[in-house]
């Protein structure tokens, strides 16, 4: 199966091949309609319903009416409600999650989707709260949409050929709509307050696709990139990028952002996020997240833990937060929360029973954050979901005494690990690292004292024993040691420097 993310043509469900064009992984898909009938709301007013939730451990989610909305970009408010954009309506919906409520603001002017296949008119990844009204960007048809919840007209900005393919949507510190445009050559578009908007040039940045914007103040802002030229030698995509940098206040009609951790290679990075002096980046296109201490200069690989039906797990956003640092990895249909400090990571299953196997992705592209957790949507599962991070998985793991070792080709080294809590379920063991893209092991030996660890209660103590390998290079590496019960998995990090 191959990657699956958002582009041109909205993401989804069978994969029949990949199309490298101007922006960001536009792929061959079918949209597989149901039953054969479609979400279209015959209104170009509100449609108010209700909907119920399930929760299970966790995560709660909202199932929204009808066949498929394909929920997308999600955006939460200060009152506790959250936003989301629904590309098969096309619209923007509101849902409020305390009493069920849920109101759709269809978008005029849209073809309806057609049965069998229900393909969105619309490809919404962007969206943000702005100015009295709700926007999101429409990549495939090169608009960015302003819908009132009050009444009021709705605004509509065409940017073609001005800024194509218009991607994420940010707020700026100095109060203007910003935008990124997912093509070349590389762009960002502005819409100030009395509404004008102006394109923003970024030069020096070859065949970056710029895809997502992040401000810290208003002196700084992140940019992530893509790069899906061809290889030269093996005539494939290139499939990297960088994570730029650039002062938003010195932002004329042209600006050259400064390239963070040069000489790093990333794999398809396609979003960025800042926090404490770290900066964290999500890997389109491997089975894990980077994080790079702007104070050392030290690029940190953190891996997620494998699944049986695929080599890579496809993070695509991520969010650093005070709690921790949230992403979601699309191909393992998980929910991650990455413990401040960075020495442990929880994952949360989407589903419950968690998936098996390929067919059974949802599709869960888009995060929100808050004090309280992570908002997230499933275009294929049709639901908008929420992970409380107040919740309590029962046992966790650890690592007891230095987490941490420099070996040269051939060392090996022993960490002594501890399962606390309780558990009613056997558990498995299991580990991955940082050696490669797909983070499967190679040539650093990774062997549990044990695979299966019976139900009990604390502590359980696991030795977790380590070999470097003659041909492993020199450099720093990261082992992640995963211990489930099947709906969440706890990781312990251990850091190996090779000399």
């Amino acid at each position: 199966m191959s990657r699956v993310g958002i582009g041109r043509a909205a993401v989804v469900f069978l994969v029949l091949g990949l199309v490298v064009v101007a922006s960001f992984a536009v792929y061959e898909v079918y949209f597989t309609g149901g039953n054969g009938s479609c979400a279209v709301l015959h209104s170009t007013n509100p449609v108010r319903s209700q909907v119920s939730n399930t929760t299970f451990g966790a995560v709660t989610e909202w199932k929204l009416p009808g066949p498929n909305r394909y929920p997308n970009a999600i955006a939460d408010t200060t009152d506790g409600s959250v936003w989301f954009t629904e590309m098969e309506v096309p619209g923007v919906a509101h849902l409020y999650p305390n009493n069920g409520t849920l109101v759709e603001y269809p978008w005029p002017g849209y073809s309806p989707p057609y049965a069998p296949f229900c393909s969105p008119s619309a490809s919404t990844f962007g969206i943000a709260i702005w100015n009295g009204r709700v926007w999101a960007a429409d990549e495939s048809n090169n608009f960015i949409v302003g819908t009132s919840p009050s009444g009021g007209p709705l605004v509509k900005y065409n940017t073609t050929g001005v800024a194509d393919y218009p991607y994420w949507l940010t707020v700026g510190p100095d109060g203007a709509l910003w935008f990124t445009s997912d093509n070349t050559p590389a762009r960002l578009g502005r819409i100030a307050p009395n509404m004008s908007m102006s394109v923003i040039n970024l030069e020096g940045l070859g065949n970056d696709n710029p895809i997502q914007l992040e401000f810290v103040n208003s002196t700084l802002a992140y940019l992530s990139t893509v790069n899906l030229s061809e290889n030269a030698t093996t005539q494939g995509c290139l499939c990297t990028g960088h994570v730029y940098s650039f002062n938003p206040e010195s932002s004329g009609s042209n600006i050259t952002p400064t390239v963070v951790g040069a000489g790093y290679t990333l794999i398809l990075p396609t979003s960025v996020s800042y926090q404490n002096g770290e900066i964290w980046v999500a890997q389109h296109d491997a089975s894990s997240i980077e994080s790079y201490n702007l104070a050392s200069g030290v690029w940190t690989t953190y891996p997620t833990s494998l699944v049986r039906w695929t080599n890579t797990t496809l993070p695509l956003v991520v969010y650093a937060t005070d709690s921790g640092v949230w992403f979601n990895e699309h191909y393992a249909n998980k929910i991650a929360l990455l413990n401040p400090g960075g020495e442990t990571m929880t994952e949360y299953s989407e589903t419950n029973p968690p998936i098996s196997n390929d067919s059974q992705i949802q599709n869960d592209e888009s995060i929100a954050p808050t004090s309280s957790g992570l908002w997230f949507t499933s275009i294929s599962g049709n639901y908008v979901g929420f992970v409380s991070s107040g919740y309590k998985p029962g046992f966790n793991v650890s690592v007891s005494g230095s987490n941490s070792v420099s070996l040269a080709p051939g060392g090996n080294a022993s960490f002594a690990l501890r399962v606390s809590g309780s558990w009613a379920e056997q558990m498995q063991v299991s580990a991955s690292d940082s050696e490669n893209p797909e983070s499967i092991p190679q040539s650093i030996h990774i062997a549990p004292g044990t695979t299966t660890i019976q139900p009990g209660s604390s502590p359980f103590d696991l030795e977790v024993k380590i070999e470097v390998g003659q041909s492993v290079n020199a450099g720093n590496y990261t082992v992640a040691v995963t211990v489930t019960n099947g709906d969440l998995q706890q990781v312990a990090y251990l850091f190996i420097r090779v000399t």
